[in-house]
């Protein structure tokens, strides 16, 4: 029987295709989306990120939210997120794009 799915959330590091239309070498952000599993929520990640023409270079701390909420306390941003996604099977919710000028070396 497959797992059912339920809300995840993970910090991502995305690349423009295009570092001079974007600004910046590279972001950090949060997403909150649905998944039954890391490989799903690094796939929904793709799909946003190649939204924005940007990629995926790597997912850290995904885990279902249920779980973060039961080691850490999460601030505003994180509880918006939640509260868009949590009625919508299809959201990919992104927050605050930190980002980064340069690629070191």
């Amino acid at each position: 029987m497959p797992q059912q799915p339920e809300l995840w959330i993970g910090l991502v590091e995305i690349k423009p295709l295009n570092q001079k239309d974007y600004g910046a070498a590279g972001a950090f952000t949060n997403i909150v989306t649905w998944a039954r599993n890391a490989v799903e929520f690094r796939q929904k990640a793709e799909t946003i990120a190649a939204t924005l023409n940007l990629y995926v270079i790597g997912v850290e701390r995904e885990e279902p939210f249920a779980e973060r909420i039961k080691k850490f306390t999460v601030d505003d941003e994180i509880e918006d997120m939640v509260g868009r996604a949590e009625f919508n099977p299809n959201a990919i919710v992104y927050g605050t794009f930190h980002c980064y000028p340069f690629n070191e070396a």
